[in-house]
């Protein structure tokens, strides 16, 4: 193993330590959620994950994304002058956000309401958006250059230190512990973003430069819809959640969607080399072997989803005080909802691969639209679980969407509109939406859902080499 991971190439290993550092990052999160679970109510973790949804969509607007898709074009078209287009990015980014801070000021009565936070928290939501720019901005760089040291050990610095920090701030105070952890993990951010943002325009010395500036709005201005209405299909649920019945089944939910969601830290690894692998074969026009090789991972993504939807109920009940427990069942159509958003990255990557994207904006608006009209409806009539169904069906309308677009695109380029096996496709997401019903019935039945769960251990290790076979194309030695 030594060897060959010598023998690597410089973006394999990059591949890989991102994936390492992205796991580790949200797998410490994963870890103390028991401990932040018994020291926060249910309501003051359903602020903190208010907080965290409303960052999250929230920055999307203020700095426009900036080290999005706009980044890698214009290190390729600017790449003379890389150091300035990196501060007047950041530039560009910081001065937006801080524009919409300063505007926010005279009605911070107002967004209280609209927010659902406290004006102290508001503010807090524009500071953490401003430092995490530099951030972002420094990072992706190092991934463009696929220069991975010095993110693993960022990330394994915050990963120790976010949760310590946070624990010490929350036994440390009685009436706002909320707050408490949520200010010292803003305290972490500005420190990292202070220095990170000294660094970039130390570099670059340009914090505003009108054609940098100019690019960068009207590249990533139009790609708002998208980043945002991806956004709203992971965080609108929460928020309306948190805004219709209250904060304390926000952070029932939460915790729940953030068991669920162990999926994505599998996918995102198999979604970093499998991105590449298909722009190569698109780009070579040797898309038959692309069909056997999507299908049998869309196979192994579907059995891990299976999987984790048969096993988390034991550690959920374990790790968990019973205050919880009413989301349980939000676990299985949460868990089908991120396979099918691996499902549509692969139809997507076609739609990026060609520059239409007006048709991945499309897809993103209708399934965060469809999304917020079906919780209006739903939320109020069966509560919170609602709003993991309703985003089950969204990521399908999403997934179904891209797939239609996908076939455009390759017949408008004169391209093959068969590069992935869809009847296989299809049967292996059926398959996928039975087994979760299945389990929620088994849920009761302890014994039998544990014979399933050994059922599929035993598949995996019978289909080890057709799996491994399929997959070790995807992280060769380029």
């Amino acid at each position: 193993m030594i060897n060959k991971y010598k023998n690597m190439s410089k973006p394999a290993k990059a591949s890989l330590w991102f994936v390492v550092s992205n796991v580790l990052v949200k797998g410490m999160s994963f870890i103390t959620l028991p401990i932040f679970s018994r020291l926060l109510t249910t309501s003051e973790y359903g602020i903190v994950s208010v907080y965290q949804s409303w960052v999250a969509t929230v920055s999307i607007v203020t700095t426009l994304t900036i080290w999005g898709g706009v980044f890698n074009v214009g290190m390729i078209k600017h790449g003379d002058h890389r150091k300035e287009l990196i501060s007047s990015f950041q530039g560009l980014a910081v001065s937006i956000t801080g524009f919409f801070m300063i505007l926010s000021i005279p009605i911070i009565n107002y967004l209280q309401s609209v927010f659902s936070m406290s004006p102290l928290l508001i503010i807090c939501m524009y500071i953490e958006i401003m430092f995490q720019v530099p951030h972002n901005i420094w990072a992706t760089e190092k991934r463009y250059d696929f220069e991975y040291k010095k993110i693993v050990i960022i990330s394994m610095v915050c990963a120790v230190i976010n949760p310590l920090l946070g624990y010490i701030a929350v036994v440390n105070t009685n009436a706002y512990k909320a707050e408490a952890r949520i200010i010292s993990s803003l305290l972490i951010q500005v420190v990292i973003g202070g220095v990170l943002f000294v660094h970039n325009q130390r570099a670059g010395k340009k914090f505003f430069h009108k054609e940098f500036w100019k690019f960068g709005f009207l590249f990533n201005v139009v790609l708002i819809p998208h980043y945002l209405s991806t956004q709203i299909l992971n965080q609108s649920d929460r928020l309306m959640i948190n805004k219709m019945c209250g904060s304390d089944d926000a952070g029932i939910y939460s915790v729940a969607y953030n068991f669920a969601m162990l999926l994505s830290l599998v996918t995102s690894a198999i979604n970093s080399s499998l991105t590449p692998y298909i722009y190569q074969t698109l780009k070579s026009g040797k898309t038959k072997k692309l069909s056997k090789q999507t299908t049998s991972v869309t196979l192994l993504v579907a059995i891990l989803t299976i999987g984790i939807i048969c096993f988390v109920p034991d550690l959920f009940l374990f790790l968990l005080p019973t205050a919880y427990y009413p989301a349980l069942k939000v676990i299985p159509p949460v868990s089908t909802g991120a396979f099918f958003y691996f499902m549509h990255s692969m139809f997507g990557t076609v739609e990026f691969y060609y520059e239409k994207n007006w048709y991945v904006t499309c897809a993103s608006v209708i399934g965060a639209l469809v999304n917020i009209v079906l919780n209006f409806i739903f939320i109020n009539i069966f509560g919170f679980i609602a709003a993991a169904y309703t985003t089950l069906f969204c990521y399908i309308c999403f997934c179904v969407c891209h797939y239609i677009f996908m076939r455009k695109v390759l017949k408008d380029n004169s391209a093959d509109i068969n590069i992935y096996n869809t009847k296989l496709l299809l049967c292996i997401s059926i398959g996928v939406l039975m087994m979760t019903f299945i389990m929620l019935v088994l849920y009761d039945h302890m014994v039998i859902r544990w014979g399933v769960i050994v059922s599929i251990i035993i598949s995996c290790f019978v289909c080890r080499k057709y799996f491994w076979e399929s997959i070790k194309d995807l992280v060769k030695k380029e």
